[in-house]
């Protein structure tokens, strides 16, 4: 039996900064891509409406707590998978709604079962961060894999994705948890993910600088094929001030 192949995208939606100017480049981004599954970050009623609209074969998570509105959800295709599971854990991430949000799918027409995680870790320049001069990040993703070994069983594959503010100490608790990102995996440079110039402009007080922020793990249960982060235009602006992280992986 051939192994399942599924295409996997992370993305921060800017809340509603520079909407509803934003839409036709995010409209653009789902035509184009439309990925099997896309997990995101800073969500907002008006582009999750929008998305409701433009992924008209996607299902997403509905439930009542906040955050699965103002911040992070997950969308599948529901002509591939369905959701038998999901939750939203508190890792402690310094925001109100903010979780490691979570689904387990369920192959429609097979008996393959794997699990979707996202989240979004505290920004570097919150004001604790900025007092003290330490990071939040090491213990959101501590957290996050404590989370993780309670949810997840050993025979099914995981994912884990996300804006995660950091390109260092996430990954390399992750990695020593079992969860590797797909560019070091397939032995390709991870590409800058932020900011998306020009529709992204410099941060007030921060020197123009691109990082890698947003990432995309998995366990020894899924094998990438392929991953990218897509400079995906519509006219002169951009979906976000972020960029997506896309990837194609076998489970």
């Amino acid at each position: 039996m051939f192994p399942i192949r599924l295409s996997l995208a992370t993305y921060n939606l800017w809340n509603t900064e520079r909407w509803p100017e934003r839409e036709p480049a995010l409209q653009f981004f789902t035509d184009r891509y439309k990925p099997d599954i896309l997990c995101l970050q800073e969500l907002r009623s008006e582009t999750r409406t929008m998305l409701d609209q433009a992924l008209p074969n996607h299902d997403r998570v509905n439930d009542d707590f906040p955050g699965w509105i103002c911040e992070g959800n997950i969308y599948w295709r529901s002509d591939l998978f369905s959701c038998i599971e999901y939750g939203a854990e508190d890792i402690g991430i310094l925001s109100d709604y903010r979780r490691l949000f979570w689904i387990r799918l369920k192959q429609n027409d097979g008996d393959k079962v794997f699990f979707v995680s996202t989240a979004h870790y505290t920004y570097q320049c919150h004001p604790k961060e900025r007092e003290t001069g330490n990071s939040p990040r090491l213990e959101e993703t501590r957290e996050t894999v404590t989370a993780l070994r309670r949810l997840v069983t050993d025979d099914e594959p995981v994912f884990f994705m996300g804006d995660l503010n950091d390109s260092i100490h996430p990954l390399r608790i992750l990695y020593d948890a079992g969860y590797k990102n797909c560019f070091s995996e397939l032995g390709v440079v991870s590409p800058p993910t932020f900011p998306s110039m020009p529709t992204a402009g410099p941060v007030t007080g921060i020197p123009r600088i691109t990082a890698t922020i947003d990432w995309l793990f998995a366990n020894e249960k899924a094998r990438p094929i392929a991953a990218q982060v897509p400079h995906c235009y519509h006219e002169n602006l951009t979906p976000s001030d972020h960029w997506p992280v896309l990837a194609v992986y076998e489970i």
